[in-house]
């Protein structure tokens, strides 16, 4: 039996004055989802703990099945998607080149500034890679992301960028418990020359532009894991957007599916397609992507929200034929809430995501809705995101006789 996977990122939500105090999905005009969630049965899931805000790529790894501690970091992930070289040892750094502004003493990311920081970076990225320090790599991803690769480098580093820009920057330093470790003094004091000298050298060369710095995230190391069809017996393939996703299919050995379209339904649709494509060729799973719930809910508006729900939504209705289809288990679900609040303290939520199970072989429940709370009441009760795969394959017929440990 095949299974089509498809995660509609940020799509949960809080509930809101402005909709009568629904969410976006309650609000929506969802006729195919409701259908289907008719037709299925449903649970609530944490991606991974309650109250825990996960990010999309970790909670990804959690719902593939894939344990925490053998995550890689998103660095890696990018890194793999834009063909930079790595090799095991390898450790990796997003940096960022921002507008920076001292308060207190302390530094502070500027949200509000004018400065075209992408043009900045444009135009010193040569000069910046020139920097690097003996072992390190600098490779410019474009807008304002460089990646560092540090060959037999530690990735047990603390990211510097705070994320909530309301907080200040930290100071670059080893993780706890390793700050003794040669390795990994070694690669803060690569890192950190090379962020002052960028700092210094771009320090006062233009009036206009003001103070400029480098944030580090996503600390990563190169490293493989098991490939999709090793863990679980399945081609995969995937349809994604962003780098973070492209990177993550080809770490699991799926064939990769780039699809990019800027509305939401325009999207969706297309990436369906490729996986009608990918039956034809006789693969057994589908991991379908679209980015676009998220990118409503960061405006803050809930009304958009709804909007690029109900053109989600559409695009279903026209691929009923692949969501019924008997050979096909379908599965749809988020990665996480997004609250479309205008509040700069939340990136995502922690709250729990609605998950829709339709196919031949799931038990019904009597929900006739597709949306947080009505999920509550589903049929597959409360759920993990760890526990997602494992469903998957009893529901997919593929789950072996447990006899004991």
């Amino acid at each position: 039996m095949r299974v089509l996977l498809l995660v509609l990122d940020g799509l949960a939500d809080i509930s809101h004055p402005q909709l009568g105090w629904r969410t976006p999905l309650q609000a929506a005009s969802t006729t195919t989802l409701d259908r289907l969630a008719g037709e299925g049965c449903c649970a609530l899931m944490y991606p991974l703990w309650p109250g825990t805000c996960p990010s999309s790529e970790v909670a990804h790894w959690s719902m593939f099945g894939y344990r925490l501690e053998d995550f890689p970091g998103r660095t890696y992930l990018h890194a793999l998607s834009e063909g930079i070289p790595c090799e095991p040892g390898d450790a990796l750094f997003m940096f960022n080149l921002v507008p920076v502004a001292h308060k207190n003493g302390h530094v502070f990311v500027r949200d509000e500034s004018e400065v075209d920081a992408e043009e900045v970076c444009a135009r010193w990225a040569e000069r910046i890679r020139g920097m690097a320090p003996p072992g390190m790599e600098l490779h410019y991803l474009g807008g304002i992301e460089f990646v560092a690769r540090v060959r037999n480098g530690s990735h047990r580093v603390l990211t510097t960028d705070p994320f909530l820009h309301h907080l200040p920057v930290r100071r670059l330093e080893a993780a706890p418990g390793w700050e003794e470790d040669g390795k990994t003094r070694r690669t803060v004091e690569a890192l950190s020359d090379f962020k002052e000298a960028v700092e210094a050298a771009l320090a006062g060369k233009d009036p206009e532009i003001g103070e400029m710095g480098l944030i580090m995230k996503w600390p990563s190391r190169v490293c493989a894991v098991p490939s999709f069809a090793e863990k679980y017996g399945m081609r995969a393939a995937a349809a994604v957007s962003t780098p973070c996703f492209r990177g993550m299919a080809e770490l699991l050995g799926m064939r990769v599916y780039s699809v990019v379209r800027r509305e939401a339904g325009a999207d969706l649709a297309a990436k369906l397609a490729a996986a009608e494509n990918w039956w034809e060729e006789g693969g057994d799973f589908m991991f379908v992507h679209t980015k676009h719930p998220d990118e409503a809910a960061h405006t803050g508006d809930p009304n958009l929200k709804v909007r690029v729900i109900e053109a989600l939504d559409r695009a279903l209705a026209s691929f009923r034929h692949l969501l019924e289809d008997e050979e096909t288990l379908t599965v749809i679900t988020a990665d996480h809430s997004t609250p479309a609040v205008r509040d700069r303290r939340v990136i995502h939520g922690g709250d729990p995501v609605p998950v829709l199970f339709r196919g031949i072989t799931v038990r019904r429940d009597n929900l006739r809705a597709f949306d947080e709370v009505s999920a509550a009441g589903g049929g597959m009760g409360q759920l993990r995101g760890e526990d997602l795969m494992r469903i998957v394959l009893y529901l997919s017929r593929r789950a072996p006789f447990f006899t004991g440990p």
